[in-house]
């Protein structure tokens, strides 16, 4: 497991979760504080329990999602 965190400014940590979940096909945990502490503001909880190739499509996929929110970039995925 890992939390990364987000780039200030951007997406609330509730509604990325939810765009990459319906734009992209990923499932994240919001870094709430309820669920993990005050240091769980502003990051997503990534699990890695799972084989390298779906982790390596899950990493595509999230910084394809990632992409897609910056403004002047896109995404191809």
């Amino acid at each position: 497991m890992a939390f990364v965190g987000l780039p200030a400014g951007g997406e609330e940590p509730e509604a990325l979760v939810e765009r990459l979940r319906l734009a992209h096909g990923l499932a994240l945990v919001p870094g709430s504080p309820r669920w993990f502490g005050p240091g769980g503001a502003g990051h997503v909880r990534l699990c890695f329990a799972t084989s390298e190739a779906i982790l390596a499509e899950g990493l595509r996929r999230f910084s394809a999602g990632m992409a897609a929110a910056q403004p002047g970039r896109g995404s191809s995925g």
